[in-house]
């Protein structure tokens, strides 16, 4: 049975389990700002509002998800059915060397490449001759932004504004010879009367394609999209893509998750969650108390004793008083052999030049160290007497290289 204070402890936990429950259960949900831009998430900043609008919008194009690396995808076999435009929309965006000269061939046959992100690769920047700057208002507090196209026919003369503050990049290095400005960028002010712009939306033929960079992928986010009538900016950003041929929709540049696991669907529901955690807290008091109550001693049972290393010390006393050195040296160059084998790891099977200097590399010796042991092991056996001096120096060397102090 339990003691008393055993009874208050226990009760004194469910009563705190069951105030951390009401309280967690009464707090108002956060707002989950991550940057997630998957398709399958409805957080603010998730894109499952644009996917779901560019699929119904787009009817007649085929729009296709893509949940593996750029050069993989556009590696297959099949690859020159793969024409369209190929989107990218994230935090940022970033491409190895390869990965981007692979990207640059498929644009280069008359494909699109379409990124929205705020860090857009530095090899792609620089293949462009582009620069990015950060936009930052004069009093450093208000970086909240206003976006808009410049487009006649785009209503270029409204501006979009994102009411939370945010980084702003921006295009501020051009190849103007190549560059054609698609989109502007301001800091948000009374009455979005700002007219400071700089270019956030910039496309660039490449080949016989093109190349579409764009900095604000807010404007692809559930928050974005459902604020007033800003759907409409993000449908004209769109606007320059072929829709009549396929979209690839990007999954794998992706900082949010498209597949999750049981337990992340556990822990974002606040109920799942705490039932979770009152089942484990259950688990480890009843492992508690109930392995308290049975638990018994273990009696202490010594280990046998290795006795290899006295046998070879009595062996080799025997070998030593009869005067028997060679015999000596034979049994010194087989636990030298053993050793190599189990203590450097290295096969005894050959003993030659690649052998020796696997043997030095793994003790720490020189070569000519390893070669002059192995050598006077060589001489000792098949002289037909041993000295007591040179057993004597067969030790030393062994000691040294070993590194075993005398």
């Amino acid at each position: 049975m339990f003691s008393k204070s055993h009874k208050i402890l226990i009760f004194s936990l469910i009563a705190l389990l069951a105030l951390l429950t009401y309280l967690e259960a009464a707090e108002p949900d956060k707002i989950n700002w991550f940057p997630s831009y998957a398709k399958t998430d409805k957080i603010p900043l998730g894109t499952y509002v644009s996917y779901t609008l560019l699929k119904d919008t787009y009817t007649t194009t085929i729009l296709d998800d893509v949940n593996q690396p750029p050069f993989e995808f556009l590696n297959k076999k099949d690859q020159n059915n793969i024409n369209g435009t190929y989107l990218f929309i994230n935090n940022q965006v970033s491409f190895h060397d390869s990965e981007l000269h692979k990207l640059l061939d498929w644009v280069d046959q008359g494909n699109t490449l379409f990124i929205s992100a705020k860090n857009i690769s530095e090899n792609l920047l620089d293949t462009l001759h582009l620069e990015t700057e950060h936009l930052l208002a004069y009093n450093a507090i208000n970086t909240q932004p206003k976006v808009r196209l410049v487009n006649t026919y785009l209503a270029s003369d409204i501006f979009y504004a994102y009411d939370r503050d945010i980084s702003n990049p921006y295009f501020n290095v051009i190849d103007t010879t190549q560059t054609v400005i698609l989109g502007e960028v301001a800091l948000r002010e009374k009455e979005l009367q700002d007219t400071n712009t700089h270019p956030n939306y910039i496309k660039q033929s490449f080949g016989q394609g093109k190349i579409l960079l764009h900095t604000f992928p807010e404007a692809f986010g559930n928050y974005f999209m459902l604020t007033d009538q800003h759907n409409t900016y993000t449908q004209n950003v769109l606007a320059y893509i072929d829709v009549s041929q396929s979209v690839y929709w990007d999954n794998y540049y992706k900082s949010g998750k498209t597949f999750y696991s049981a337990l992340y669907l556990f822990m974002n529901n606040r109920y799942l969650k705490w039932a979770y955690y009152i089942l484990l807290i259950g688990t480890l008091l009843f492992i508690f108390f109930e392995g308290k109550r049975k638990q018994r001693s273990i009696p202490i049972i010594t280990p046998l004793k290795n006795q290899t290393l006295a046998f070879t010390r009595t062996i080799s006393a025997m070998y030593y008083e009869r005067q028997q050195h060679k015999e000596i040296v034979k049994k010194q160059y087989l636990l030298f052999l053993d050793y190599v084998r189990t203590v450097l790891r290295v096969s005894t099977e050959t003993i030659d030049e690649e052998t020796i200097a696997k043997i030095a590399t793994r003790s720490n010796n020189t070569i000519e160290d390893t070669t002059t042991l192995f050598k006077v092991f060589n001489t000792l056996q098949k002289q037909p007497q041993v000295t007591k001096e040179e057993l004597s120096h067969l030790y030393d060397l062994i000691t040294t290289f070993k590194h075993i102090d005398h």
